[in-house]
């Protein structure tokens, strides 16, 4: 498996709602990831290259998560409960409560950790206690090495800190009043030793263009606000990433965000599985047209299927150019296509 990591030159903004005034994402999502490799290829290669990119499984990626250093993120597994913490006898009950408030806001684990997780409780013994500590905790990322405070930090270190998010004022005017209004929009910028990455599974005769288009994305950028420079990146290939996953697994666990297709949809089971729903919407980039809405599972998901199978996903038709000949030059799509890690499912690890 692949892996690639963003390295961003400046800030971006990526929408995650209706409003561009709206919070950033502080990660980016598959289907807008696919999205902007399809419009980067569109405008390098032109649409015989797009359309190779959309067969089923020619390509398929993970979401894009923080990186920091050496260390990778993943989402949280939505299994995963911290039920360690309230067997620690280093603190007492408000110590507890707030520590586990803390854990509940955790949005990604590290790598070491993820591994742990995916071979189910019977293994969850072998993560350190000390671990269970907000010194573990930074940017929403559970880490395995402590992090660098202002209180700890030797002559010559610099304070941890993976990303801030800053609220930009922005000014629009009435065109026709002159009347001018004010508003804010939330950048993320990362530290220079930071950034994101994704995994990636690709037809071996589309990878020198995949890795071309998405060079040049990044000349281009991601996100609002590309033509002043914003969400500019570069790429580094990782050629061999692995994660040691569960040999023995009975669920599986979702790098991406997942659409499946009928057949998959009614082979989940839903009472053994650990689950949240997305409703993927929005507009058309540089144009007035609004996205069909799709209810996608979340990133982190837990799905048990009846029967042994490799769950895909599906790549959604959302707007025809036919129907739209004045607005549209080319059809308008959205990944469901995902990733997958086994994993030994049930809550906390437990069947």
């Amino acid at each position: 498996m692949k892996a690639y990591k963003l390295k961003f030159h400046s800030s971006f903004h990526l929408d995650s709602g209706d409003a561009v005034d709206g919070p950033s994402e502080l990660f980016l999502r598959s289907d807008t990831l696919f999205s902007a490799i399809c419009s980067a290829a569109n405008k390098f290669y032109g649409n015989s290259v797009v359309e190779s990119f959309l067969q089923p499984n020619s390509i398929k990626i993970s979401s894009a998560y923080p990186y920091y250093k050496d260390e990778f993120f993943f989402p949280k597994p939505l299994n995963f409960y911290p039920d360690e913490i309230e067997k620690l006898d280093s603190l007492n009950l408000i110590e507890k409560y707030d520590l586990l408030k803390e854990f509940k806001k955790v949005k990604f684990i590290s790598k070491v950790l993820l591994e742990i997780l995916l071979q189910g409780k019977e293994k969850r013994q072998s993560i350190d206690k000390s671990y269970f500590s907000q010194d573990f905790i930074l940017n929403t990322c559970w880490r395995t090495i402590k992090n660098i405070t202002p209180e700890n930090k030797k002559e010559g270190q610099e304070e941890d800190k993976i990303f801030k998010v800053n609220e930009i004022p922005h000014i629009v005017m009435d065109r026709i009043t002159n009347q001018t209004q004010i508003f804010y929009k939330t950048e993320v910028y990362f530290n220079k030793n930071a950034g994101l990455f994704f995994l990636a599974e690709i037809n071996k005769d589309l990878l020198a263009k995949f890795e071309t288009v998405l060079r040049f994305l990044g000349d281009e950028g991601i996100g609002a606000d590309r033509t002043i420079g914003k969400g500019l990146f570069e790429i580094e290939v990782i050629d061999n990433f692995s994660i040691t996953a569960a040999e023995k697994f009975d669920s599986f666990y979702s790098l991406s965000l997942y659409s499946p297709i009928e057949e998959e949809f009614y082979k989940i089971e839903s009472e053994k599985s650990f689950y949240e729903f997305d409703v993927r919407k929005g507009w058309v980039s540089n144009n007035t047209l609004r996205r069909k809405s799709l209810r996608m599972f979340t990133e982190g998901s837990i799905l048990k299927f009846k029967e042994e199978i490799a769950p895909n996903g599906v790549i959604h038709k959302l707007l025809e150019k036919e129907k739209y000949p004045k607005d549209l030059s080319n059809d308008i799509f959205r990944s469901g296509q995902a990733l997958f890690l086994p994993i030994v499912g049930g809550s906390n690890g437990t069947n």
